[in-house]
């Protein structure tokens, strides 16, 4: 009886371990998220990335007040132009009037299960009399 005691004891240990482990991760990246391990916010600001080739970027960043575009590649960091308040605010309302991938994901399954639908529908009832096929 005392060594099922023990395994049973055991497996729960390493289940609350396994659970304890996953809870601090996800606290630390919280913590962490945002700012460097030595608590200090960097103040440097990713606003829009986009790729535009394998291994290449554009970004938008901004450091403290100022705004720039930079292209990344695996070789090099370039700076290509310094950007306008203007600029960024219109960056922000594009961002805010598109879409984002899972908005078209929703979409388009909610498209295709109407279309699903009606198809359903036309077969239970046949037909429109108005159709010529």
């Amino acid at each position: 009886m005392s060594e099922v005691f023990m395994v049973i004891a055991a497996l729960l240990g390493i289940v609350g371990l396994l659970f304890l482990t996953f809870y601090a991760t996800k606290w630390l990246n919280k913590k962490f998220r945002n700012t460097g391990w030595n608590g200090a916010q960097n103040g440097i600001k990713i606003i829009e990335c986009m790729g535009i080739a394998q291994d290449k970027q554009l970004l938008v960043i901004k450091v403290g007040s100022k705004s720039m575009l930079l292209g990344v590649t695996p070789g090099s960091v370039t700076k290509l132009s310094d950007l306008d308040e203007k600029d960024i605010a219109m960056l922000e309302e594009n961002a805010a009037a598109a879409s984002g991938f899972a908005d078209t994901l929703k979409n388009a399954f909610a498209n295709k299960n109407k279309q699903e639908d009606f198809q359903v529908q036309e077969d239970f009832y046949g037909k429109n009399e108005n159709d010529n096929n």
